[in-house]
């Protein structure tokens, strides 16, 4: 879409409006079936440095993202216990896998 102003010297300019990149965004709700202590959060964390991915995981009234490690800590997952992963970003797909992976309790986390 154009839009044309009109300035003091009664010349136009059209101005271009420039569009925005549109980021990717899912939310899913799952069950854990492993804890989610330090060495989990962590891998987490690395998940979405590797995949350039914003992660935020919500449990009952708590909350916690991946820009801070205590924040995914305190949610006190234990198995058993929903929780709503969202994910932002292109890669989310690839950041989903490896995140279910860990909630799951199908990874080691020491890699």
């Amino acid at each position: 879409m154009k839009r044309a102003y009109k300035t003091k010297t009664n010349r136009f300019v059209t101005v271009a409006e420039v569009p925005t990149p549109q980021t990717k965004e899912v939310s899913f709700i799952m069950v854990a079936k492993g804890v989610l202590a330090f060495r989990e959060s962590a891998h987490i964390i690395k998940v979405a440095e590797d995949t350039d991915c914003t992660i935020s995981i919500a449990s009952g009234k708590n909350f916690g993202t991946t820009k801070s490690i205590l924040s995914l800590v305190n949610l006190g997952i234990t198995g058993g216990k929903s929780l709503v992963l969202n994910i932002k970003g292109e890669r989310n797909e690839e950041a989903f896998r490896e995140i279910s992976k860990i909630i799951g309790g199908e990874t080691d986390s020491n890699s």
